[in-house]
């Protein structure tokens, strides 16, 4: 038997463009899903004052739109992950998502 492992099927670790945390059970929480299995993380949200509002190296951990312990008003908002998978050596993600309310 022989077995062809290519990156045909790569996962490309993409992030959600928007989350509501209203409480519903429905996209309440801002995270990482579907990556694999995760050696390593830093997964930080900023503000757009460029204030860092939520850090985690947990992979199981999301971000549920608040700050200090109150809600975040509707707005974008800027991740950054820097993370290693079983599949991939190092990745580097940045970009934009937007709290809905």
């Amino acid at each position: 038997m022989v077995v062809n492992v290519t990156n045909l099927n790569k996962g490309g670790y993409l992030m959600p463009t928007g989350f509501t945390p209203n409480n519903d059970g429905l996209n309440d929480c801002y995270g990482i899903k579907y990556w694999g299995t995760i050696l390593d993380l830093e997964f930080s949200i900023y503000n757009r004052w460029g204030e860092r509002i939520f850090f985690t190296k947990n992979p199981t951990d999301c971000w549920d739109g608040r700050y200090k312990g109150l809600p975040q008003d509707a707005a974008v908002f800027i991740y950054m992950i820097k993370a290693r998978t079983t599949c991939e050596g190092s990745i580097f993600r940045k970009g934009t998502f937007t709290l809905i309310r």
